[in-house]
């Protein structure tokens, strides 16, 4: 393991510690965090990131969310507040924060070789071997790295689970900067205070209809939960909240996310910037969504044994004719050869199109997956097929090697076009800064 010597120098004291830490590393407002690095005139401003074709909002800077701007409020709600009070909107900008996701992640691997993104803009690391007293110092040295070589914020919360390492993290992002770090102990009076005064639907894994079970049964608090009867968790609810349960006690229970089943199904979709009846528009969404889902599909190391495409207009557009449609392609063997799947989705899409229609929204949705190392092949499959078959992978494999270092579609299959009317309208979106050579930076000595 890399220790946090090798990364700051700092004589933190290594050893057999009395049991495992970890740590949740979350980042402070992720979206606009990744605008501010690169714009500092951001800062200390009212900002909100807004969702696909500007529409309405997906992320606040802590100043917006001070003006009582809350999630999911259409964009147009706030032009009085971008006049009042400066506050700027922008566009959401997927590949640059994908891009510095990974550049938090790469800066927490020289602290544990553990390192497990949870989401986008939090991840848990395993901190085995240090001792209670020199954690802070570790968990602060953490901080001011990612704050120095990636500009981001973060919280960082420790303990001996994950469901407290969670609430540490909730603590540690409210600390003043610098000082955003939180230790919880679970037999400590401090541990027991916090956990009196977070209620049932803050903690991690319960969610509305299970809160609304447990204060039914006068369990309103983490506390209660931990302290509760486990005969009585056992006998009305399921072993994830036996988990949790313990958890709360500080006995570590709950599975990696990464060991987590993949998904059985996977859906690629997205209403257009501008309604289209031009078949190439619909066509070129289409492949562009048939290129992601297969890139996705191969990254969780699965197949797909049917894929669907579908296509709908507007059904809040009353004035225009309304037509919507799906059909499925079942195929030979499981597969996820990005090329394939275009074959078969142009071949539902000149089944499915009506021409004369405004068509609003399209998507593919990937069927019946499987683990691709245990997929069945048929036992007719001739020696050119088979050797075709593993071209293709290792054609697939230099597309995702590309894509996964030069930034998202950097290579795809089928035409693609600058400017189209499916497109997503992004008025206000930053440069691909990391991603792009043409967005790179420039520094200018005077």
């Amino acid at each position: 393991m890399l220790t946090a010597e090798y990364v700051t120098g700092l004589s933190i004291r290594r050893g057999t510690a009395d049991r495992k830490w970890v740590a949740l590393v979350d980042v402070n407002n992720f979206y606009v965090s990744c605008e501010r690095a690169f714009a500092p005139r951001l800062i200390g401003r009212p900002v909100a990131v807004l969702s696909n074709n500007d529409g309405c909002v997906i992320a606040r800077s802590d100043e917006l969310k001070a003006l009582g701007v809350e999630m999911g409020r259409p964009t147009y709600k706030l032009n009085h507040l971008v006049r009042r009070y400066r506050a700027v909107l922008m566009s959401s900008n997927y590949a640059l924060y994908a891009d510095m996701s990974r550049r938090f992640n790469d800066v927490l691997g020289r602290f544990s070789d553990e390192v497990e993104p949870y989401s986008i803009d939090e991840s848990f690391v395993a901190l085995p071997g240090f001792f209670t007293d020199t954690l802070r110092e570790l968990g602060q040295s953490i901080e001011k790295t990612v704050a120095k070589e990636v500009h981001l914020p973060v919280g960082v919360g420790v303990a001996p689970t994950r469901t407290l390492a969670k609430l540490a993290n909730r603590v540690a992002k409210k600390l003043p900067e610098g000082q955003r770090f939180y230790l919880l102990e679970p037999d400590s009076k401090e541990t027991e205070s916090l956990l009196k005064q977070t209620a049932i639907g803050d903690v991690w894994g319960i969610g509305a209809k299970l809160s609304e079970r447990l204060q039914s049964l006068g369990i309103n608090t983490a506390w209660q939960l931990r302290e509760s009867s486990e005969d009585l968790i056992k006998q009305r609810f399921s072993v994830t909240l036996q988990r949790t349960q313990l958890e709360l006690r500080g006995i570590s229970c709950q599975p990696s996310t990464q060991q987590v089943k993949s998904r059985k199904q996977l859906v690629v979709s997205r209403s257009f910037g501008q309604a289209s009846a031009e078949v190439l528009d619909v066509a070129e969404a289409i492949r562009s969504h048939v290129n992601r889902a297969a890139q996705r599909l191969r990254k969780q190391k699965s197949v797909a044994k049917a894929m669907t495409v579908f296509i709908r207009t507007n059904p809040f557009n009353q004035d225009k004719p309304q037509h919507s449609d799906s059909l499925v392609w079942v195929f030979d063997e499981p597969t996820s050869d990005t090329s394939e799947m275009l074959q078969a989705a142009q071949k539902l899409l000149r089944r499915i199109w009506r021409k004369g229609y405004f068509y609003h929204k399209a998507g593919v949705q990937l069927m019946d997956l499987t683990d691709s190392s245990s997929a069945q092949l048929s036992l007719l499959d001739e020696s050119k097929t088979a050797e075709l078959r593993a071209r293709n992978q290792r054609l697939m494999d230099v597309m995702d090697s590309i894509n996964e270092q030069q930034g998202r579609d950097t290579l795809v299959m089928g035409a693609k076009r600058k400017v189209a009317a499916w497109h997503t309208k992004q008025k206000a979106c930053s440069p691909a800064y990391t991603t792009a050579w043409s967005d790179i930076p420039r520094v200018v000595a005077r």
